[in-house]
């Protein structure tokens, strides 16, 4: 017997196959999973896909327990759950899964508890786009996690910086620098022409997301204007977990997760911790060593446990 845990994304969706220990067996991967993105149909192709895959050299197909956790689930789609569930179970129909036995939830729960195995604490998620949560007691508190257009610390938005400065510098706006360079080299584009044909031609969130690779690279190289994007993104997530941490009035030290993408960035890290430890002491920086598919893993056990 063996349990799932699935971890969605706005661009991608992990699926791990653990047995009744945790111990994990096989991973998976497909598309994005977030139904604000892509649909409720799409995000249940995208689960289905990627836990046919972490199933697909395993001969067993006898799964007792399946944990989803999907981006806006608690604040958007709470009320589709049954939907969801509905369609999920009939697409993995060739498993022996009771139907009441895939549990839908949010993807900042998994995030969370892939970092601790307290109940108490806070998560901070900064991938394609950005969002706080916290619980404590009867409390839980969410700031910002409202899409890729307007969550300013996550990738999509460090990289539309990083693109706009790129185009500026093109036009000779502003100085050429480092990053003109690197994102010109990235993509293997001679002019503002050449991007153009790569971003406008394909899904926006996958093709700008990625730059913020490029500006972190460039950061780690000296440039001041990847330096400051950096710099402007990472205090818009410190003001956003300012808020959820103020209001949730932690009396003792609890867990702070870090997780996403834009964490593995130095400077954006460096700048994060060192704002967050001057205003709140009593926070636990936690940074996970494993994928946040482990929270989700943990919660399917637990839901075997009642």
């Amino acid at each position: 017997m063996y349990v799932i845990g699935v971890d969605g994304g706005g661009t991608k969706t992990e699926s791990m196959v653990a047995d009744m220990k945790g111990k994990i067996i096989a991973t998976g991967v497909a598309g994005p999973s977030n139904p604000r993105n892509v649909g409720i149909e799409k995000t249940v192709l995208n689960i289905t896909e990627a836990v046919k895959k972490s199933f697909s050299r395993i001969e067993s197909k006898d799964i007792f327990s399946i944990f989803v956790g999907i981006p806006g689930f608690a604040e958007e789609y709470g009320e589709k759950e049954e939907e969801i569930r509905e369609k999920l179970a009939k697409r993995v129909k060739d498993f022996s899964v009771n139907e009441e036995n895939i549990n839908i939830g949010s993807d900042q729960e998994v995030a969370f508890r892939s970092g601790t195995d307290k109940k108490e604490g806070a998560v901070v998620i900064s991938g394609t786009g950005s969002v706080t949560r916290g619980w404590r007691g009867k409390k839980d508190v969410k700031t910002s996690g409202w899409g890729w257009l307007v969550d300013g610390g996550g990738a999509f938005q460090v990289g539309q910086k990083g693109l706009k400065k790129t185009v500026e510098a093109l036009d000779g706006r502003i100085k050429k620098s480092i990053l003109t360079d690197l994102l010109l080299q990235k993509f293997n584009a001679q002019n503002i022409n050449d991007l153009n044909k790569i971003i406008y031609q394909e899904n926006p969130i996958e093709k700008i997301a990625p730059f913020s690779l490029v500006v972190s690279e460039a950061a780690e190289r000296g440039d001041e204007v990847a330096k400051n994007i950096l710099f402007e993104s990472s205090n818009y997530l410190v003001e956003a977990t300012k808020n959820t941490i103020n209001q949730l009035q932690f009396k003792a030290k609890f867990p702070l997760v870090l997780v996403g993408g834009m964490f593995k960035s130095g400077i954006f890290l460096s700048f994060f911790k060192k704002e967050v430890s001057s205003f709140c002491p009593k926070a636990d920086i936690i940074l996970p060593k494993n994928s946040p598919t482990i929270g989700a893993v943990k919660i399917a056990i637990e839901k075997i446990n009642g």
